[in-house]
C-alpha cells in the first residue's frame, strides 16, 4: 500500500471509529428557521453553515452544519420551495457530523447517506412520513457520487461500486482502479471518473470506466494533474470534453477531449488560486476558487474561450453552487470559514443571483 493511499485510509478509519464510538443527543426539539431577509436575492438566513445546494423546479435542498453545546457538530439535511423558503421549511435529518455526508434528489424523493448510522435513507421530499426508509444499511464509504438512479461509492481507494437507488438492490462493482484513488469521484454522463494518485507529490492521473459496469476496461484521459491534498477538487463534463480542476494554489482548469489527451491537457483557465467546484451549464462554465486562505468566491466564463471574470460573488460560505433555468444558488457569509474555527453561532445567507447575460455589451 503506498503511504498516500494509507495516509488517506487512516484519517478516514478514524473518522469511522469515531462515529461508532460517539453518542449524541442531537436534542430533536430544538428549534430552526429560516429568516427572511430584506437584501435582494436573499432567499434566508439560516444559522448553519451551508454546505451544499441542490435545485428542482419547485424547491431548494441543502446540508448544513453546526456547532451545538459542548462542541458537539451536528449535519443536518433540509429543503424549503424556492418562492417561499422562510414559510416552507423541511428537515429530513440531523446527526453527529463525524464526517461530510452526501445527499441527491431524484424524481420526488430525497437521499442521503448517513454516516452516524452507516446507512443510505430516503424520503419523500415533502418531509419524512415518520422514521426515513432505509435504502442500505451496514454502508461505509469514503467518498460518493449520484446519477439518476444509482450512488457510486468506494470503500478501499481503488474499487468503484454502483448502488441502485430507485429499484434497490446490492452493491455491483463497476470497476476496479489499477493504483489508489484521491477522493474525487464524479459520474458524467456514462462515465464514472476520478483522481489516481501517486506517491509522488501533488502529481495523478484521471481515469474513467463505464458506470453500468459493462466494461471492466479503465481508461486513462490524462497522466497530467496536479492536486493538492488539502483542498477538494472536482470533475466536470459537457458533450466534448471532460474538465478537472488542479487545486493548486497557483492551479488552473484543464480540459482534455472525452476520447482522452492525445498530449498535454489544455488549459482552460490559468492561473486560477485553489480551484474546486466545476458546474456546467450549457455553454457555461461556473467554478468556485480561493481569494485568499479560506476565502470563497464563485466565477463562470463562456465555453469554449472561457475568458476571465469578475466574481459574480464572493465570501461563500463553502465550496458550493446549483441552478436552474433562470439562478444560480449559493450561500455567502460574512464569518470566518477556516475549519479550524469554532463558530457556536454560524450563519449564512442562502442566495438567488440572475445568470450570468453574455449578450450584454
Amino acid at each position: 500500500m503506498d503511504t498516500r493511499r494509507a495516509a488517506i485510509l487512516s484519517v478516514l478509519s478514524s473518522v469511522s471509529l469515531a462515529c461508532s464510538a460517539h453518542a449524541v443527543d442531537l436534542d430533536a426539539t430544538m428549534p430552526f428557521s429560516v429568516t427572511p431577509s430584506d437584501e435582494p436575492g436573499v432567499l434566508g438566513v439560516v444559522h448553519e453553515r451551508v454546505r451544499k445546494i441542490v435545485v428542482d423546479d419547485q424547491r431548494l435542498y441543502w446540508s448544513g452544519t453546526q456547532i451545538r453545546p459542548h462542541d458537539t457538530t451536528v449535519w443536518n439535511l433540509r429543503s424549503c420551495e424556492k418562492r417561499n423558503c422562510t414559510a416552507t421549511l423541511v428537515t429530513y435529518d440531523a446527526h453527529p457530523a463525524f464526517a461530510e455526508s452526501n445527499f441527491t434528489v431524484i424524481s420526488d424523493q430525497i437521499y442521503w447517506h448517513a454516516w452516524n448510522s452507516a446507512q443510505v435513507l430516503a424520503c419523500p421530499i415533502m418531509g419524512c412520513e415518520g422514521a426515513p426508509r432505509v435504502v442500505a444499511d451496514n454502508f461505509s464509504s469514503q467518498f460518493t457520487a449520484f446519477d439518476d438512479n444509482n450512488l457510486f461509492f468506494s470503500r478501499d481507494l481503488l474499487s468503484i461500486y454502483r448502488l441502485p437507488l430507485r429499484e434497490g438492490g446490492l452493491p455491483q462493482q463497476v470497476a476496479v482502479a489499477p493504483s489508489s484513488m484521491f477522493p474525487s469521484l464524479a459520474v458524467r454522463g456514462d462515465y464514472a471518473y476520478w483522481l489516481a494518485s501517486t506517491d509522488s507529490s501533488n502529481e495523478g492521473s484521471l481515469m474513467r470506466a463505464r458506470k453500468d459496469g459493462s466494461s471492466s476496461a479503465v481508461e486513462t484521459i490524462s497522466t497530467d494533474a496536479r492536486y493538492s491534498v488539502n483542498r477538494p477538487l472536482d470533475i466536470a463534463a459537457d458533450a466534448t470534453s471532460v474538465y478537472w480542476t488542479n487545486n493548486l494554489l497557483a492551479g488552473s482548469i484543464q480540459r482534455c477531449p472525452l476520447t482522452g489527451c492525445g498530449g498535454a491537457p489544455e488549459v482552460v483557465l490559468a492561473p486560477i488560486r485553489s480551484p474546486m467546484a466545476l458546474l456546467i451549464d450549457g455553454s457555461e462554465l461556473y467554478y468556485i476558487h480561493e481569494t485568499e486562505p479560506y476565502e470563497y468566491a464563485l466565477s463562470s466564463c463562456s465555453l469554449p474561450t472561457c475568458e476571465p471574470s469578475n466574481p459574480l460573488i464572493e465570501h461563500l460560505s463553502a465550496n458550493l453552487v446549483a441552478v436552474d433555468d433562470e439562478y444560480v444558488y449559493t450561500a455567502s457569509t460574512d464569518q470566518d470559514t477556516n475549519p479550524l474555527s469554532n463558530n457556536g453561532d454560524f450563519f449564512g445567507k442562502i442566495r438567488r443571483i440572475p445568470k450570468p447575460d453574455r449578450s450584454a455589451p
